[in-house]
């Protein structure tokens, strides 16, 4: 039997959805043609037949022009749930003392500090409203709800989006599942590639290719925002501890065969990931063993 408040925020979300494509004058030809959706599909989503998944709400929300945490609101606004659980409204900051070589960002992506900062916190606003309307409704919050793998894949289109609103028009995001995730506006900047990796893990993919890759590692911390090692005290909260940028050869991967992953996985090398420029560091999350292992570049 399904949850009726459940039930009642997805009725609610399917309306937010047409009422701001209405507003926007977007037929379903047109919304599809931006987010690659079919408009059968749109029609099944807004006539409440098929509940959209995440990936495609937040295909939806940036053709809108809208923050998915935004439209999330906007719908429990429309429900009238009532007040959702605080239980994961804690610490979220991504302090500027802990970027670092912006001139290297700058010029190999063209983007500032402050893009990647506000990219960061957009995809912390979103993963927490989505955690708190669980909650709120008695399901596992995203973090035990997913596998780690998928949980990093949604980090990484969250992340994308962000820095494609955060980023003036320099960049916009590819379909989903495409290479490049995001594509230059300004043939002064290539392609960017967004990988993603939890802890110590060297971000990977399926294929080595050639180009600009800003990578992002995270970690799991507990409702106070405290990372404690070990994967027996993982937290529920997605918190980035890591960024580097830097321009990859297709001879600086390592081709693998990684036990749960389909087929050979293309992981970066490690020499070649830890000369890459370090942009942002958060020593508190560091999910190295200070005094067993220095080797880490950032580790002061």
């Amino acid at each position: 039997m399904s949850d009726p408040s459940a039930d009642k925020i997805l009725q609610a979300l399917v309306k937010v959805l047409r009422v701001e494509r209405e507003a926007k004058g977007l037929n379903y030809e047109e919304l599809g043609a931006v987010t690659g959706l079919h408009r059968t599909t749109l029609g099944l989503y807004e006539r409440g037949e098929r509940c959209p998944t995440i990936e495609a709400a937040l295909q939806i929300a940036e053709a809108l022009s809208m923050p998915l945490s935004s439209l999330i609101r906007k719908a429990e606004e429309s429900a009238e749930s009532g007040r959702v659980s605080e239980e994961f409204i804690t610490r979220r900051e991504v302090p500027l003392g802990n970027f670092r070589n912006g001139s290297e960002l700058r010029s190999c992506l063209g983007l500032s500090p402050d893009a990647v900062r506000a990219a960061i916190l957009d995809c912390y606003n979103t993963l927490d409203t989505i955690d708190q309307q669980l909650v709120a409704h008695g399901a596992e919050p995203m973090a035990r709800l997913v596998e780690l793998a998928n949980l990093s894949s949604m980090i990484g289109n969250l992340l994308g989006a962000g820095l494609a609103s955060a980023s003036n028009g320099l960049y916009r995001r590819n379909r989903p599942h495409a290479y490049p995730d995001l594509i230059p506006q300004n043939s002064d900047y290539d392609d960017l590639e967004i990988k993603v990796a939890l802890e110590k893990n060297k971000p990977k993919g399926h294929l080595p290719k050639a180009g600009n890759y800003i990578t992002f590692r995270y970690v799991l911390c507990n409702d106070s925002g405290e990372f404690i090692s070990g994967k027996e005290n993982r937290g529920l909260r997605v918190f980035i501890w890591e960024v580097k940028v830097g321009r990859i050869r297709e001879s600086d991967f390592d081709l693998s065969n990684t036990e749960g992953d389909s087929g050979k996985t293309a992981v970066i090398k490690t020499a070649v990931f830890n000369a890459m420029p370090l942009i942002y560091f958060d020593p508190d999350l560091l999910p190295y063993a200070r005094r067993q292992d220095r080797r880490y570049p950032g580790f002061n």
